[in-house]
């Protein structure tokens, strides 16, 4: 059997011992990533995407998600991205690190569906603190002269973790976003 073909029967295995709600959980996060995020090549849209998700799987299947607004870090320094992911069951579903902006300076991560690596990419750790190192690594940044990108991505990281403990702030946010992928645009291109 072909690589390609023992992909696939290791794809379908896992995908047979799959619940009910976690085939939705991958098929809307599959679709998410398919027809909305990797077409357009969108950067930068972890909280976005994570938003949506957990807004899409509550209101269309009544499925309850967790967004986890955390920190991922590329393991050739102590720094620590802010980033969201979110959470079913204790397992983690990233759609939005698979596609970077600047590929050169951090590069595509992996495409994960409920733990299970969908695409290969670079591999990040998740955290859900910064921790000393990543403290220490900011204060470096600080010092060197990066006070104003620290401080807007503490602010940012602040303002996203506030979003994700009070839902009533999460569809105001989805429909606000600048480039006209609210929520309901959204929703129409994964039905699509």
């Amino acid at each position: 059997m072909g690589q390609a073909k023992q992909k696939a029967a290791a794809m379908s295995k896992w995908m047979d011992g799959l619940s009910n709600e976690e085939k939705i959980v991958h098929r809307v996060a599959r679709d998410l990533f398919d027809k909305v995020i990797k077409p357009r090549n969108f950067t930068g849209m972890c909280y976005h995407s994570v938003f949506f998700l957990n807004e899409y799987l509550r209101e269309k299947h009544g499925i309850a998600t967790l967004p986890v607004i955390g920190y991922v870090n590329d393991g050739t320094d102590d720094i620590m991205m802010s980033h969201a992911w979110l959470d079913f069951g204790g397992r983690k579903t990233d759609v939005s690190l698979a596609v970077t902006e600047h590929p050169d300076v951090s590069p595509a991560g992996e495409l994960i569906v409920l733990d299970k690596v969908i695409k290969v990419g670079h591999k990040y750790s998740y955290h859900h603190d910064m921790g000393a190192a990543g403290l220490r690594a900011l204060q470096s940044i600080q010092a060197s002269g990066g006070q104003a990108i620290v401080e807007h991505k503490l602010q940012e990281h602040l303002l996203m973790d506030a979003r994700d403990k009070d839902p009533a702030l999460i569809r105001p946010y989805l429909d606000a976003e600048p480039n006209g992928f609210d929520y309901l645009k959204i929703v129409k291109l994964i039905e699509a």
